[in-house]
């Protein structure tokens, strides 16, 4: 084939693994009676009729939606473990075979390295159409935010200047009440109408049990040689994350909490310095 003869196969090639009518016709040779509704020409026709009497066709077209299917299901395990496991009870054949009607569904165009984004999309697939087509499991949705509030949490630390994260560094007293602490730009709230620290704990929702809500939930990604980490705070921590905007000392931040909410100084310091050193909060 001349380079233009390859590309032309190429395009075919993808048009076919996409196409999966097309793709069935060319596999039992009736592709020409699709021609007019494909606006395929006779050189694409000629592709296709190549495709056809070359016997590893049909393999090369299973493995490659296999293999598609395969990595698809090893993003979204890595990333969304809960969600996985409440759909498929485990079962990773399970796995795979929504994985490979979920690429079918996007006409098997993956999204490669994009691991994130093809998390978000298949999340997307998960609420429009399987938890149309069945009964969902039970606290589906309150487990797809979580974990797409880790995901958001995860893509936006590309765009962290050096400069921005958190030493860890804690002031020494006499220069902790003047300092203006501020939240890291690598932290997620998210708030849950019901209490899942038991299944975030294992990864695992056929574990533990789900409490009431509701409960807000504190992720952090401390560096970018670090995962991320989840615990749950109550409303005078989230009071005092919220405060902490890099504009208020701590002596005043915590004069404020004491009068608003009783909330003892003390305390307030200890938390904000329990927070500089594990990230949550930088100077």
């Amino acid at each position: 084939m001349t380079s233009f003869e390859s590309r032309a196969a190429y395009e075919v090639w993808r048009q076919v693994i996409a196409d999966e009518e097309l793709c069935a016709a060319m596999l039992a040779g009736n592709h020409r009676e699709l021609a007019p509704s494909r606006g395929l020409d006779e050189l694409q026709m000629a592709v296709l009729d190549a495709f056809h009497a070359e016997p590893g066709t049909r393999w090369n077209i299973e493995n490659l939606r296999f293999r598609s299917a395969q990595e698809t299901s090893s993003s979204v395990g890595s990333y969304m473990p809960l969600t996985v496991k409440l759909l498929t009870r485990g079962d990773d054949d399970w796995l795979q075979e929504l994985c490979f009607e979920y690429l079918a569904h996007h006409r098997w165009s993956n999204l490669g390295h994009l691991r994130l984004r093809e998390c978000e999309r298949f999340a997307a697939y998960v609420r429009d159409r399987v938890a149309k087509r069945r009964v969902p499991p039970e606290h589906l949705e309150p487990v797809l935010q979580f974990e797409l509030a880790v995901i958001r949490l995860l893509k936006r630390t590309s765009d962290i200047p050096g400069d921005a994260w958190p030493t860890g560094q804690v002031p020494a007293d006499d220069a902790l009440a003047d300092s203006c602490p501020r939240r890291s730009p690598a932290v997620e709230l998210v708030t849950l109408d019901v209490d899942i620290r038991d299944w975030i704990a294992t990864a695992d929702p056929l574990r533990g049990g789900v409490k009431p809500g509701p409960v807000t939930f504190l992720i952090v990604v401390p560096s970018l040689s670090e995962v991320h980490r989840t615990v749950a705070v109550g409303e005078g921590a989230r009071e005092v994350l919220d405060r902490c905007d890099g504009q208020h000392t701590v002596a005043a931040l915590s004069a404020e909490l004491e009068e608003e909410f009783e909330l003892p100084a003390a305390d307030v310091g200890r938390l904000v310095c329990q927070w500089l050193r594990e990230r949550i909060l930088g100077l």
